[in-house]
């Protein structure tokens, strides 16, 4: 019999072993690196940051899971929305559905409580777009020249942070999440933790007595017989206004006599136009196409919706874009437990209402990843239709639909 429960903290032991066994790429294999992680982990669970729960056959572990209880901006509410990670099975149980139960259980767990969402990021993207994840916004990675930045300006020069700007350091980053579709909140005790790493740095620009903006980097090394030439990779960019971004952008063009390449990943489709030059070094230009490389993408944060009342009860002050229609939304979706099934929902001026069941403008059909692609702002209905990822039953109400829908890609700046 498999059951799923929360880890007591005689079993951390057991879950770096099956995390080590399972994430080798974390480098973790002394006696004394395991005890760091196990103490890591018995400390984040004491302090709130996660739950950690095991999967048993009789009393044996057989997989192990992190469960983020998040507050997500999803488009204009905050709402809770369940974070799974570190997902680890058993080397000798592989191939037997354990990942599969703790999937099930996971979003089970989310849906009880009232979440409406949950995310991810992919160990393997198909493995979970057939339980039902859809893709969230795709990242950008940029390697570039420090002198293709903005120059800034000599009267807003961002100066370093330390332990007495942490709380102005996470209204800034508040402040961000507050106007940006897909931000999770972030505990003060974060910034204590990124400002008592010897590894990182934090410059900020300062405007009308606060904090207007931020760059969380470290150096990247170069060969250990070369002490002189490293790379600066940005682990954070954020900002109010396009001021505070110049200006954090010029102290980092105010290095390239120091670093060779600026590393930074962007969830921004047009990060490029700020550039002088968005080449990345390589000289290459794309495949039969007069193209430069530029950047190199990638499958990140993918999302699932739990249940779909409960969606639109949780965006039920949500202005989708204005519309009044009432639309049939019908869910296929294979997963156990799944939100296989329609849904009437009357849009009245842009809100949203649950409605019975009867005579509706358009019947919008797709699957559990595309609604949830969709309803995050990672995916259109136009394109979903345009690939037959869904259909509408009356094509002159595609534009109604577009507009219902539309809204900004999502961004998230959380590790988890």
């Amino acid at each position: 019999m498999r059951r799923i429960r929360v880890l007591q903290a005689d079993e951390l032991e057991r879950c770096v072993e099956l995390s080590v066994q399972a994430y080798p790429g974390m480098r973790v294999s002394t006696a004394l690196e395991r005890s760091r992680m196990r103490d890591n982990l018995a400390a984040a669970v004491q302090d709130g940051r996660f739950a950690l729960r095991g999967v048993f056959e009789a009393e044996h572990m057989v997989g192990v899971m992190r469960y983020h209880d998040f507050r997500m901006q999803l488009l204009s509410t905050r709402t809770l929305v369940g974070g799974l990670g570190g997902l680890a099975v058993d080397l000798g149980h592989r191939r037997r559905h354990v990942a599969l139960d703790a999937v099930r259980h996971f979003l089970g767990h989310y849906r009880e409580r009232g979440a409406c969402l949950t995310a991810l990021y992919p160990f393997r993207p198909d493995f979970y777009r057939r339980m039902g994840f859809g893709y969230g916004t795709k990242v950008s990675h940029y390697r570039l020249d420090p002198r293709a930045l903005p120059a800034g300006t000599a009267d807003r020069s961002p100066d370093h942070a330390t332990q007495a700007d942490a709380d102005d350091l996470a209204a800034c980053y508040d402040r961000f999440v507050d106007r940006t579709n897909g931000m999770m909140e972030r505990p003060r005790a974060w910034w204590s933790r990124v400002l008592d790493d010897p590894s990182l740095r934090v410059v900020a620009t300062r405007r009308d007595g606060r904090i207007g903006g931020y760059l969380v980097f470290r150096f990247e090394l170069g060969p250990p017989d070369d002490f002189l030439h490293h790379d600066l990779l940005v682990h954070e960019l954020v900002f109010d206004t396009p001021g505070d971004l110049t200006a954090l952008l010029g102290f980092l063009r105010s290095l390239s006599d120091q670093v060779g390449r600026v590393l930074v990943n962007r969830q921004d489709e047009d990060f490029h136009l700020l550039l002088n030059d968005p080449r990345n070094g390589s000289g290459r230009l794309l495949p039969r196409a007069t193209a430069h490389e530029s950047n190199v993408q990638g499958v990140g944060l993918m999302y699932r919706v739990t249940d779909v009342r409960r969606l639109f009860e949780v965006l039920t002050d949500h202005d989708f874009g204005g519309q009044s229609c009432r639309v049939r939304l019908t869910v296929r979706d294979d997963f156990p437990d799944g939100i296989a099934g329609s849904t009437v929902v009357d849009f009245d001026a842009g809100r949203a209402r649950l409605a019975t069941a009867g005579a509706c403008d358009v019947e919008l059909a797709l699957g559990a990843a595309e609604l949830s692609s969709l309803i995050v702002g990672a995916a259109s209905v136009h394109a979903l239709v345009r690939y037959g990822l869904a259909t509408v039953s009356s094509a002159r109400h595609l534009a109604t639909l577009e507009r219902l829908f539309a809204a900004p890609r999502p961004q998230c700046l959380t590790d988890f």
